[in-house]
């Protein structure tokens, strides 16, 4: 299929796009992977497509003020690939682990995921257990908004229609921290059903922070504050992550992801929340131990009654 006609866009600085966006009925376009097929099966119709590929600067990954920043046309392969976001953003670098394949992530953009808000998706609950902030331009001037108040449900954010998202910013992690994404598939590399996003900080053999949140459960990612706080300045043992995840809870919406009924995802939220926690320890107390478990954060399903 073929999108409605639109006019075609293309400025080279971030004011010349915030007017563009001003003129409204305009989209931005970064990396397409979404936006574009909606537009081929005819469920958006921009009149404008804001094509932000040549503003310069927007494609950083930095460290800046104690924060990993990305801009919003960084591609997620070259955040995955770049090594201060696996040394200082770990949760960010496991998820995209889990983002589609290849060559979605050759062309995605972090920011564009984010913005985009499928509820399904890993990066926004990434966002909201790091508490990340949003950089946000409009004709108003710059404005920044927490991933708490910038998710607010599905397919729906924070962000105005005549505002554009020029980055990303997340807590550089200290030293001793380990992080994991684990999701629920039906099969390999098929969109997830539910997925749980845990990062750990271990000092001197406790648990000095905990960071848990959980996706497709609901509208918008749930952040796990019982779960973090059943762990925070506690021994960093594996045998506690059970008793912690037990305390994996969510308001289910059935009608968030038609994949699977929300009895099921209730039923194995907390199995997937604790296999996100041990993996998470595991690279906390054995950095090499995590990088060789990167890749197996996905699973197929998880049948009744797995612990």
């Amino acid at each position: 299929m073929k999108p409605p006609p639109f006019r075609y866009v293309r400025p080279s600085t971030v004011a010349e796009a915030v007017a563009a966006l001003a003129e409204g009925g305009a989209r931005v376009l970064a990396g397409g992977q979404s936006l574009v097929p909606l537009m081929n099966l005819r469920l958006t119709s921009p009149e404008t497509l804001v094509d932000i590929n040549r503003v310069a600067g927007l494609d950083l990954i930095a460290e800046r003020d104690g924060y990993v920043v990305v801009g919003a046309t960084a591609r997620q392969a070259d955040a995955l690939g770049s090594a201060l976001v696996r040394d200082r953003a770990p949760l960010v670098a496991a998820a995209l682990r889990q983002v589609s394949h290849v060559q979605v992530r050759s062309r995605g953009t972090v920011v564009g995921n984010l913005v985009h808000h499928d509820p399904a998706s890993e990066l926004p609950a990434v966002a909201l257990a790091l508490d990340a902030e949003f950089t946000l331009v409009g004709p108003h001037g710059e404005r920044r908004v927490r991933a708490a108040e910038f998710f607010l449900g599905e397919f729906a954010t924070a962000t105005a229609a005549t505002e554009l998202v020029t980055e990303v910013r997340f807590p550089c992690a200290p030293p001793g921290t380990g992080a994991a994404f684990h999701e629920i598939t039906r099969k390999a590399r098929d969109w997830p059903l539910l997925g749980a996003a845990a990062q750990l900080t271990v000092h001197d053999g406790e648990v000095v922070d905990a960071r848990v949140a959980v996706s497709g459960m609901s509208g918008v990612p749930v952040r796990q504050h019982d779960v973090e706080a059943a762990l925070a300045g506690r021994p960093a043992a594996t045998s506690a992550m059970p008793a912690a995840a037990a305390r994996a809870h969510a308001d289910v919406s059935a009608h968030v992801n038609a994949r699977s009924g929300a009895d099921y995802r209730r039923r194995v939220l907390p199995v997937v929340v604790r296999r996100a926690l041990v993996s998470a320890l595991d690279s906390a107390l054995d950095p090499a131990a995590g990088h060789r478990a990167a890749g197996s954060g996905r699973a197929a399903r998880v049948e009744e009654g797995a612990a």
